[in-house]
């Protein structure tokens, strides 16, 4: 299956794309998806993970819902799916 990574702000810096496109099993999780476009874009890794597991200050989105509100990073992925994630953004 097919699934679209959108990329913004630091993690498009640091790609250089806007979008990655993962080739991924049928049914794989969001957490499979991040680790898939680690693979692909090295660069990311450090901004996605530390020590293996994903940065607590990221936001996933799966076709724009917060993966919070549903299964967190075991969220599983569908075909055509958009996957984006974003560090929130806070000030006063």
């Amino acid at each position: 299956m097919r699934v679209e990574v959108r990329l913004f702000g630091e993690f498009r810096e640091a790609s250089g794309k806007s979008a990655v496109l993962l080739e991924l099993p049928e049914g794989a999780s969001c957490e499979e998806a991040l680790k898939k476009l680690v693979e692909l874009e090295p660069r990311l890794g450090e901004l996605l993970f530390s020590r293996g597991v994903l940065r607590d200050h990221l936001h996933v989105f799966v076709n724009g819902q917060n993966v919070s509100h549903r299964e967190g990073l075991r969220t599983r992925l569908s075909d055509g799916d958009i996957l984006t994630f974003f560090t929130p953004i806070s000030g006063g």
